[in-house]
């Protein structure tokens, strides 16, 4: 199987040490660039293919746009988000997914139903 192809954009000097630390002593990881900006990152991730892009959060923990646009672009994509200020430590993993049922009645009400209860 070859490597996953990580393509790093904005991240912190501190997470750019740890995933070249990964990268080296895992071979199953390859980091294939860098980028700054979002149009960058787009044409960054098209012209490597890359599987995942790993970008810092926003201020205070949330996505940046980027990631709804890199998703639909590439829905086999994987965007990893890490912290930029301090507090909690937590990783986002953003993938698109797709559910496939058998086509009947049942299958439909039951994707429905799931819809309603994971808003809540």
């Amino acid at each position: 199987m070859p490597p996953l192809k990580i393509l790093l954009g904005e991240v912190s000097t501190g997470w750019r040490r740890v995933l070249r630390e990964l990268a080296q002593d895992d071979d199953r990881l390859q980091l294939v660039g860098e980028a700054a900006g979002p149009v960058e990152i787009l044409l960054q991730t098209k012209r490597i293919s890359a599987d995942v892009v790993v970008l810092s959060q926003t201020v205070g923990g949330g996505e940046p746009g980027i990631c709804s646009h890199l998703l639909l672009e590439y829905p086999n994509l994987v965007v990893v988000l890490v912290p930029i200020d301090s507090g909690p430590h937590i990783l986002y993993r953003l993938v698109l997914s797709r559910e496939i049922a058998e086509a009947s009645k049942d299958a439909l009400h039951a994707m429905l139903q799931k819809q309603f209860t994971s808003e809540v």
